[in-house]
């Protein structure tokens, strides 16, 4: 027999001098699992270990035969208490653990009857875990077996429970550790999308409740596992963090020619094991519901119901779908934006159709639902399952070269694509204070498309790559060129702020050339600027570079005092159903409806109302729509001759439009009771009340806006009865609306008002002062 010291030198090669040739793969751990497995018998035969009742097994990663250079030896002593007795048992332990101490190998030990491992496994969940994986190495393997087989039929038993636990393991990791695919810095083992998040995959397979795409993550493990070898290679430790200083050498270890390149390829195994974790999950979680496993009771499961929404959006078990008849892209894109809002998963099943299906460029109806997907505060969930199948990139030219894409700054968390995605979130705060919220999220989405491998001036680089999109988004050419000039722009304000001497002319001159001496554009360089900062990380704000930020802002304000320009429309009316609804009020005294020709491929539809003019005519207008559940999406309100002419667009198919004559029936209904205050009510529930600061309502006065009316914007959540409340607030204090610009953005309404007094001039101080009180009070309401 090999003496102690043999012994000890024996296992130190094998544990460590395998691993001084570079080659990493699974190949390479399976080699060196088998060596482990020889050393152990023969350690086992040296100890003079039983045919029969005690057997030697292995966890971890060496039950998994996946174990790494500075893996721990993962090892129990399996032991039947009816055939070996507690002093055999100390000895035999004995034999066996200090050989493997004295080499200096970490060894993780535990000796154990097979109904110990049960209660253990009951009562643990780490340990649970980690007996799934039990292995026999040397003795008794038809115990381990035995005691394999009970401890997964325990683990199936008791699903119900551990699912719970599992999803609670892995949400108090993320909370410690993030992302590993958009850290700079990852933890290939503890991240979210790491090697922890594949024991967690394989164990919600174990208890029949969910199962996974093997090959994608069996393919994810080898190239994680790859990576910690060759890290563990390089550092010479256990430890999986990845940090910058050894990208390059992990990088050349695992065959990849930058550690950019290594990192993009981490990053897709990372968000494909995350995005796997997430199904599996969530068919754990209906497993349960059904009230049995996934591989039993289904046939008798009652159906989930169904729930049909606009656009062909369709919401069963939790999931977001689309009609599989519908070939339109609004429809897909609706289906993202009510993900994106309430948080319900798209169904796999339509994300790979939508992998799949013809992207064209986006009509303005198109676009517009995208960016109210923007404006939902579960956007970032619902990228990660857009992009894991590939979908952003074909929506978003430009995106595939950004995708994975590692910051070489130290103030960034994120990878590229994901900072900007950091970005639309943190813009989402802003939606409330700036003209053009729209063109805000879409140039927080596109600010860093210039950040390619060989960019140099990323900004400037940029700003073509981001009109281009802009424009394929559905953008028409002055929108595309302000998103460009934001991309452009995107670092000036806080480069002067934070480098120039703001008592400068000079210094305030350059911002003005930069925002083309446009008051809203300022306005949106500033929120972009402050949310592209706070998305990259704490060491990129502070509340000195707020202040110098601020400082320069207010300079600028002061030099563009009284050069706002007036507020800008998203559809422009049909002049000729004006003209034609005009004359028939003119001509009948009445109330008049118009649908004008559908000129575009989408099922938003324009109503022409019109009216004689005075006091309340808006509101009643306005209340019709909601009474017969016509969501407006915008609207342009005129009045002129005595007539008002109003043009609304709605969210609902042509084809789905009430009759013309029902409308005008219940217009001339509202507008013969207008003066009734019962019959203003609409009984519509009450709005939920304001989650966040960011949610209640702002009311702005626009100076300079109109040489002739008072412009007033109102920027709220949304809710049916938004509209109906301004227009009835307006009628109520005697004001006249000579003409309003009406925008939906997600959850978010802005309305323009252009005010007068009753003889067409603007409003005096007071008067504006009670209306900006009175219209905060309807926005709330």
């Amino acid at each position: 027999m090999p003496s102690e010291e043999f012994a000890s030198r024996r296992i130190t090669q094998v544990l460590h001098e395998g691993f001084a040739d570079p080659t990493v793969g699974p190949s390479r751990r399976r080699a060196q699992s088998d060596l482990v497995d020889d050393w152990l018998r023969e350690l086992w035969e040296r100890a003079d270990g039983p045919a029969s009742g005690a057997a030697l097994a292995a966890t971890g990663s060496l039950g998994r035969r996946s174990p790494g250079p500075a893996s721990d030896l993962d090892l129990v002593l399996l032991l039947d208490p009816e055939q070996v007795d507690g002093a055999r048992a100390e000895q035999l332990a004995t034999a066996l653990w200090y050989p493997i101490w004295d080499s200096g190998t970490s060894l993780d030990h535990a000796v154990r009857s097979p109904e110990e491992c049960e209660q253990v496994a009951a009562a643990d969940l780490r340990a649970a875990i980690s007996l799934l994986d039990l292995r026999p190495v040397a003795g008794d393997a038809r115990l381990v077996r035995d005691t394999s087989t009970t401890v997964r039929a325990q683990w199936r038993r008791q699903a119900r429970r551990r699912v719970g636990e599992l999803v609670d393991l892995a949400t108090d990791r993320d909370r410690r550790y993030g992302s590993l695919a958009h850290s700079s810095e990852p933890n290939l083992k503890s991240d979210r999308g790491g090697l922890r998040d594949i024991t967690i995959i394989r164990a919600l397979a174990e208890s029949w409740l969910a199962d996974h795409d093997h090959a994608v993550v069996d393919a994810a493990a080898t190239t994680l596992r790859d990576a910690r070898d060759a890290l563990q290679a390089v550092t010479g430790t256990s430890g999986t963090r990845l940090r910058r200083a050894d990208q390059d050498a992990v990088a050349a270890l695992t065959g990849h020619a930058t550690a950019d390149d290594h990192h993009a390829v981490l990053a897709e195994a990372a968000r494909a094991v995350t995005w796997q974790l997430h199904r599996s999950v969530r068919a754990a979680a209906a497993g349960l519901a059904r009230g049995g496993t996934a591989t039993r009771g289904v046939g008798s499961a009652r159906r989930p119901a169904l729930q049909r929404l606009p656009h062909g959006v369709l919401v069963q078990a939790g999931e977001v779908s689309v009609d599989p008849g519908s070939s339109d892209p609004l429809h897909d894109l609706a289906a993202v934006r009510h993900a994106a809002t309430t948080g319900a998963p798209l169904a796999p099943a339509t994300l790979a159709r939508m992998a799949q299906a013809p992207v064209g460029r986006l009509h303005p109806a198109q676009r517009d639902v995208l960016v109210d997907a923007l404006a939902g505060e579960h956007l970032a969930d619902t990228y990660e399952a857009l992009d894991v199948t590939g979908i952003v990139a074909r929506w978003v030219p430009g995106w595939e070269q950004i995708r994975n894409r590692p910051q070489r700054s130290a103030v960034h968390r994120f990878t590229v694509d994901r900072h900007q995605i950091e970005t639309v979130l943190e813009a989402q705060r802003f939606v409330a204070r700036v003209s053009r919220p729209d063109l805000l999220l879409v140039a927080a989405l596109l600010h860093d498309l210039g950040k390619r491998a060989d960019a140099r001036d990323h900004a400037a680089e940029g700003a073509p790559l981001a009109r281009a999109a802009a424009a394929h988004l559905g953008f028409e050419d002055d929108d595309a060129r302000t998103i460009a000039a934001l991309v452009r722009e995107h670092l000036t304000l806080v480069d002067l702020a934070t480098g120039r001497d703001l008592a400068d002319p000079a210094t305030v001159g350059e911002l003005l050339r930069a925002v083309d001496e446009d008051p809203g554009t300022l306005e949106l360089l500033r929120a972009l600027t402050e949310a592209d900062a706070i998305a990259a990380g704490p060491a990129a704000w502070s509340t000195w570079r707020k202040d110098l930020v601020d400082h320069l802002t207010g300079l600028a304000r002061t030099a563009l005092a009284g050069t706002a320009p007036a507020p800008r429309t998203r559809l422009a009316p049909q002049r000729s159903a004006q003209e034609t609804v005009l004359a028939a009020v003119r001509r009948n005294g009445g109330a008049q409806v118009l649908y004008p020709a559908h000129l575009e491929p989408e099922p938003i539809s324009q109503i022409c109302l019109g009216a004689p003019d005075g006091d309340g005519v808006f509101a009643a207008m306005a209340r019709v729509l909601v009474r017969l559940r016509l969501d407006v999406h915008s609207a342009v309100v005129t009045t002129g001759e005595g007539i008002a002419v109003n043009t609304w667009w709605v969210a609902v198919a042509p084809e789905d439009l009430p009759h013309p004559s029902v409308l005008r029936t219940a217009l001339e209904r509202e507008l013969a009771h207008r003066d009734r205050a019962d019959a203003r009510v609409l009984e519509l529930p009450p709005a939920a009340p304001p989650r966040t600061t960011e949610d209640a309502p702002v009311v702005t006065l626009l100076p300079g806006a109109s040489r002739d009316a008072t412009v007033v914007q109102v920027n709220a959540r949304n809710r049916p009865s938004l509209l109906a409340d301004v227009a009835e607030t307006i009628a109520l204090h005697g004001v006249q609306l000579r003409s309003a610009h009406v925008m939906t953005l997600g959850r978010r309404a802005v309305d323009v008002l252009y005010l007068t007094d009753k003889h067409g001039r603007a409003l005096d101080p007071p008067t504006t002062g009670r209306m900006v009180a009175a219209l905060m009070e309807a926005a709330e309401t």
